[in-house]
């Protein structure tokens, strides 16, 4: 590979992911942080105290300010309703002129300028895992005991936004509710067929 060849790949592969400003969640405590005071300005420019915030987000002031300090940081989902309430420009997953599609771009009140924001979480790399399936490899080592895993054998696009929609409700749902699917999910299994007669 000459040099040509070498700045045309290291130029490809910038564009394979958009350059995130922040990635945000378990384990990011000062991009988190950042995040926190983005949002805190955000409700600053739109002229709404915490306690008032909170209400129309639904969450405690306490909560509310967990958040603004980067101690806890929202899902994804509920990003629309932090756009909503403090009038906020952003998009979510919009499209890029590149193809690329960040979690969030919003405009930081501070200086006019869009951030680029990624958000990890348990659920959606455990979505990204159902779509591109365990790695064949650990560390350099194929795991005999295992199947080799084949593109074909990934869900379907449509199956993964399926799985990602029931992982989502999962998350809201009381114990009772978490039991009654867990039953019939194993009566599908199995008997396929007879549990969606219920």
């Amino acid at each position: 590979m000459d040099d040509g060849d070498r700045q045309l790949d290291a130029h490809l592969q910038a564009f394979e992911r958009p350059p995130y400003d922040l990635t945000v969640g378990p384990g990011r405590e000062s991009d988190n942080r950042q995040f926190g005071e983005l949002l805190e300005r955000l409700r600053w420019k739109a002229g709404i105290s915490r306690a008032d915030a909170a209400a129309k987000l639904g969450f405690s002031s306490e909560y509310l300010r967990l958040i603004e300090v980067g101690k806890r940081t929202p899902a994804l989902g509920q990003v629309p309703k932090f756009l909503d309430a403090y009038g906020a420009d952003g998009e979510i997953e919009g499209v890029q002129p590149g193809g690329e599609r960040p979690d969030l771009i919003v405009i930081d009140p501070l200086n006019d300028e869009p951030v680029v924001v990624e958000f990890i979480s348990r659920i959606r790399e455990a979505r990204r895992i159902a779509l591109d399936g365990p790695p064949d490899e650990v560390d350099g080592q194929v795991d005999p005991g295992q199947p080799k895993r084949r593109p074909h054998d990934r869900p379907s696009a449509i199956r993964a936004v399926e799985l990602g929609m029931v992982v989502s409700l999962l998350t809201q749902a009381d114990d009772s509710t978490l039991r009654k699917i867990r039953e019939i999910l194993e009566g599908e299994i199995d008997h396929p067929g007879r549990a969606s007669s219920r």
